[in-house]
Order: C-alpha cells, then structure tokens, then sequence
C-alpha cells in the first residue's frame, strides 16, 4: 500500500491541475465583455463624423453618357406607379449590357456590395452639396449593375467610371439597365423600387438640372421615353 502513495498523490495532484485549468477557463469564458448601451444612428453619426470629410459636390454629370446624357434614355421615369428612381439605358434589350456608368459627382462610396438576383451589384455613394444647397448631401443608390469597379470607403472623382449596366443577373425580363435613385437620407437600404411614399428620394432628372453648376447653359440631353414608346427598352416595371 506505501508503495501505491507516490501514485495517488500523482494521480491527486493531477486531477487538481485540471480541475483548476477547466475552472479558469470558464471563469475566463465568462468574463463579462464591453456590450454598447446607446443605439448609434448611421444617419447622425454620418453626419457628424464623415459628411464634414466629404469633398464639396458643386457640379454634377449624367451617370450614363456624361457629362450631358447626349445618347442616353430614360426608360422608366421617376413615381410613375410609384417609381421610386429612374430606369436609364443606352439600347434596347440586353444591347445595354457593359454600357459603363459613372460617378455623378465627387463623393464617397459607403456600400458596394452584389445583391445577387435581388438588385444585382450596387453602389451607393454620398455626395456633400455646398453651403445653402438643399438637401446639405444625397446619397445616390447605382443598381442592377453587371460590375463594380469601386470599393466601400473609396473616394470617387465626377465622371470616374464605378461599374457597368447590367440585368440583376437576368432577373428583370425586360433587359438591361441602370435604376438608380437620389436619397436626402442615407442608410435606407436597396428597398423594394416602387412604393406609394416616397420619403426622402428626390426625381434624379430633377435633381440633376437643379445642381449641374455653371459649366453647361444647355438642358440634359437624354430622351425619356412614352409608355407607347418603352416596348423593348430595360425597364424595372
């Protein structure tokens, strides 16, 4: 039996080893964390902490066929059953497919990001108007892309290419084109396109003539089409 000692006490000393290691891993598991007590609104804290970062946007171009839109359509205009942007093209049917889109301004992109059949790819990006302009900033949503050729944080220059028109991978039967809306909000979403209110977006074609600058005396250029005109032209509707 004196000769089994050594072992027990081993054997003893070894299970309070471990006792006590699985005891300070759980304490150490269970260590409270830092959880935020205060809910941090985007739309305050973008307009505290990054809007005053953002390059003034003094003149704005045409997201297809800048600077003037010479070329371009507008397939389905803005709060025709509840539109809630433009449908812009370059061709009828998937013709449109690669046709580059631009950077409407300088600005600053917060998302770009693939929604996949939902939307296909789509870029946002916030533009900060000068002094005494209304809305003080917009936030453009660029959707339906085929490609991004910008990322999320990146600074972008008016007439800077950020992606191509696409189809929503095919999800739209009727074709290529580019929706895009103009929001006095940021950080509402993608959203669902058509909606009876229309809170916080602004007519793209509207707000483009109104913020142009002084460079061009001639109105924007691109056609918009009649309902007896759109058969065959890309379309969310």
């Amino acid at each position: 039996m004196a000769s089994r000692a050594p072992y027990l006490l081993a054997l003893v000393a070894w299970v309070a080893a471990l006792w006590w290691g699985l005891d300070w891993a759980g304490r150490a598991r269970s260590s409270p964390l830092a959880v935020p007590t205060t809910h941090v609104d985007w739309g305050d804290f973008f307009q505290a902490n990054i809007l005053p970062s953002l390059p003034v946007a003094d003149e704005f171009d045409t997201p297809l066929r800048p600077p003037n839109g010479a070329g371009a359509v507008v397939s389905f205009p803005y709060l025709e059953e509840g539109h809630l942007g433009e449908d812009w093209t370059t061709a009828k049917g998937d013709a449109a497919l690669g046709e580059p889109v631009y950077s409407v301004a300088d600005g600053w992109v917060a998302v770009a990001q693939d929604f996949e059949n939902a939307w296909g790819k789509v870029v946002f990006i916030c533009y900060r108007l000068p002094e005494k302009r209304y809305p003080p900033f917009v936030e453009v949503m660029y959707s339906q892309l085929q490609t991004m050729s910008v990322t999320a944080g990146q600074f972008v220059k008016r007439g800077q290419q950020i992606g191509t028109v696409g189809n929503a991978n095919g999800t739209y039967p009727n074709k290529a084109h580019l929706h895009w809306e103009v929001r006095s909000m940021v950080g509402l979403g993608v959203g669902a396109g058509f909606d009876a209110r229309h809170d916080n977006r602004m007519g793209p074609s509207e707000f483009l003539a109104a913020h142009r600058g002084d460079r061009f005396k001639e109105p924007l250029q691109q056609k918009v089409l009649t309902p007896a005109e759109r058969e065959g032209w890309g379309t969310d509707y």
